[in-house]
């Protein structure tokens, strides 16, 4: 099973000028554009899976409906400490298979055939019970579509091969802004570049994670 981290970043290493910000509002001023758009969905025609925040999911309102290469939409996982809301749209994609992974025992989620439930110990790294979950499952691959906090869980347990990168051409520098990666880290993550394509103003980085040797 292979991980990729699919992100876009302005040029101070944030993913989002404020909490929740909607993906409208990062188009509206130049966050992101059609061609980066374009690349998350040709992305999701390859991907089995997606990993993602509550906030994330929140900010956009509901799953990426792409179909993949084998006629099928992703199952999208969500991590999640307090639930997501029950009127939220993601609810309503009744093709799309849903997991929640949460801490909370007495967290409840809508009933649904394609809905489930994953109740992680709290001392256990959650991208670690979900990778397993994952790979068991037969997915091949999957797509880490953060936050900064869902990054850093799995970049933590070593999880990540490859980083793809959209660098937008601007700086937030808001107090509120939200990173790439959720700071602290246990371990440096060194990273080795692939291949870089530039569309208008936007750069594309393909890089695939450097890890140890297995002893």
């Amino acid at each position: 099973m292979r991980i990729i981290n699919v992100m876009a970043a302005s040029l101070d290493g944030k993913i989002a000028g404020h909490h929740l910000e909607s993906d409208q509002e990062r188009r509206d001023y130049g966050f992101t554009n059609k061609a980066d758009q374009d690349f998350v969905r040709h992305q999701l025609t390859m991907a089995d899976a997606v990993v993602t925040g509550a906030n994330s999911l929140r900010a956009s309102q509901g799953a990426w409906q792409v179909v993949n290469h084998k006629g099928r939409l992703a199952t999208w996982v969500v991590l999640t400490r307090s639930g997501l809301d029950p009127d939220l749209r993601f609810w309503t994609q009744t093709e799309v298979d849903k997991w929640i992974v949460t801490p909370d025992p007495n967290l409840v989620i809508p009933a649904g055939a394609r809905n489930r439930l994953i109740v992680t110990p709290p001392a256990v790294n959650p991208a670690i019970l979900v990778a397993k979950d994952l790979k068991d499952a037969g997915f091949e691959r999957v797509l880490l579509f953060g936050g900064g906090h869902v990054n850093r869980m799995f970049y933590d347990a070593g999880l990540v091969d490859e980083l793809c990168l959209t660098l937008c051409p601007l700086m937030l520098g808001t107090p509120d802004a939200s990173s790439l990666l959720a700071p602290p880290l246990s371990h440096p993550v060194f990273f080795r570049l692939e291949t870089s394509n530039r569309s208008g103003d936007l750069l594309f980085l393909n890089y695939t994670v450097h890890k140890a040797p297995q002893m």
